[in-house]
């Protein structure tokens, strides 16, 4: 029995929202990947069996993507501007900066 794996992972609790899991898997699906485990809500585990693999240039999707859920470069890059917004606040509460 040749099976094959991937996890899916995201920056983001995305799974932790049973519609954003059935989304994800209901995608999934067509490349004939089916659920193994839920490893957290950042992460699943699917497989599929090897002979799903003739038809993946016919697919919707890239059968092997790895990310779901907001890009990293995005979710960092929210991130980083709030801390610099929240350091400048900071600095000129305590003085070191002009207003």
């Amino acid at each position: 029995m040749d099976i094959e794996y991937k996890v899916i992972q995201s920056t983001t609790p995305h799974f932790a929202k049973t519609a954003n899991l059935n989304k994800v898997l209901a995608e999934e699906a067509q490349s004939g990947w089916t659920l193994e485990e839920k490893v957290d809500n950042y992460k699943i585990r699917v497989q599929r069996h090897v002979s799903n693999r003739a038809s993946d240039d016919n697919r919707s999707i890239d059968p092997y993507r790895s990310q779901v859920g907001p890009s990293n470069i995005l979710t960092y890059g929210v991130a980083a501007v709030v801390t610099l917004a929240v350091v400048y606040g900071i600095f000129v509460l305590v003085g070191a900066l002009p207003a």
